[in-house]
């Protein structure tokens, strides 16, 4: 398969993330081969119907950062990792597709159909706890004059919490990140539930728990998947894209 797809809005806007059949669209990964980097992103933008220059990314660093994309940034990061430095997009233009590059972290396709809106967030570990989601819903809701509940969100492949333990000194991060409700324990190991995490951002921004729903895909079991936490010699990056129709 070449895709995950959130389906719920399909007339309206396309969001898909990448599979291993697509393959590695990252530059930035020190072994990528650029020419294969670049072919298999001509085959995304073809099946999105773009151009390779409306496909902008994420130049990520597991920040905070939030930022609006518009014309101006067409061809940003088209061939190389360069992209809009933020770990989360949003456009109101048409026929601009905004991803993001991820492994096992969460990604979340925003829609606000209000506006309409399309948006990405990149919540690797530690965006997670510096609450990337909850600041980016409050930007949208503040800067658009829109409630949560004209917000719908839907989370991607990522690592899920059986496959993400954590030691004493992650548990304190955590806690001290406020994000102890997804804090799991079995007796003998301790879990981080990240997509939960994500999902209590949500709701605490104002977004209904029946405007987000989630493929639940754990990337680090999934053959469709790259893992980097697998840390596996066939490596690579896929992305989560999403654009207005």
């Amino acid at each position: 398969m070449k895709y995950f797809t959130w389906d719920k809005f399909k007339d309206d806007i396309i969001a898909v993330t990448t599979t291993r059949e697509v393959g590695n669209i990252a530059f930035q990964l020190t072994d990528a081969n650029h020419e294969e980097v670049a072919e298999n992103r001509r085959g995304l933008c073809q099946d999105l119907g773009i151009d390779t220059a409306h496909l902008i990314m994420t130049h990520q660093s597991h920040s905070d950062v939030s930022k609006e994309v518009t014309i101006k940034d067409l061809g940003k990061g088209e061939n190389a990792f360069e992209g809009v430095d933020a770990d989360a997009l949003y456009t109101t233009e048409r026929g601009i597709a905004l991803g993001c590059f991820h492994a096992d972290c969460v990604p979340l396709f925003v829609y606000i159909p209000k506006i309409p809106l399309v948006g990405i967030i990149h919540a690797g570990y530690p965006g997670t706890l510096k609450h990337i989601t909850r600041k980016t819903i409050e930007t949208l809701k503040e800067k658009y004059h829109v409630a949560g509940s004209d917000i719908f969100v839907h989370i991607g492949p990522a690592r899920q919490y059986l496959s993400f333990v954590v030691d004493e000194v992650d548990k304190q991060k955590i806690f001290d990140a406020k994000c102890e409700n997804s804090y799991r324990y079995n007796g003998e190991k301790g879990f981080f539930d990240a997509p939960f995490s994500n999902i209590n951002d949500l709701i605490d921004a104002g977004v209904p728990y029946t405007n987000i729903d989630s493929c639940e895909i754990d990337t680090c079991d999934d053959p469709n998947c790259y893992s980097a936490w697998k840390k596996e010699k066939s490596h690579g990056r896929m992305g989560s894209i999403i654009l207005l129709k």
